[in-house]
């Protein structure tokens, strides 16, 4: 259970930062075309900045299609826990539950 924690602190830490890299990219390309200076200014460097911005959302967008699921961890007959797997794409994390014979359940979490 402690491990959960852990998976879901790096999934936090790794949207903050893509956040603020996606701000400092996003106010980088404003600065190198456009200004503050008079509104035409403003829009030219708005332009490019929030392209870069559509730009990274899709590479994003076809990266998390990419990778998918993986698939389900094969079960030995005779075997007696059931073991059902499933990925989250997000924090890459693997969670594996058990289900033992007596309805009790017990979940771990593989970074």
């Amino acid at each position: 259970m402690l491990d959960m924690g852990k998976a879901s602190g790096v999934k936090s830490t790794l949207q903050r930062f893509g956040s603020a890299f996606g701000v400092a990219v996003a106010t980088s390309i404003f600065a190198s075309v456009g200004t503050l200076a008079d509104p035409t200014a403003v829009t030219a460097g708005y332009r490019p900045a929030l392209a870069a911005c559509a730009v990274m959302a899709l590479v994003g967008a076809l990266t998390a299609l990419a990778i998918g699921k993986r698939p389900a961890l094969a079960i030995a007959p005779g075997d007696q826990t059931v073991t059902i797997a499933a990925e989250s794409t997000l924090a890459s994390a693997l969670v594996v539950e058990h289900v033992a014979p007596e309805d009790s359940r017990e979940v771990e979490m593989f970074a």
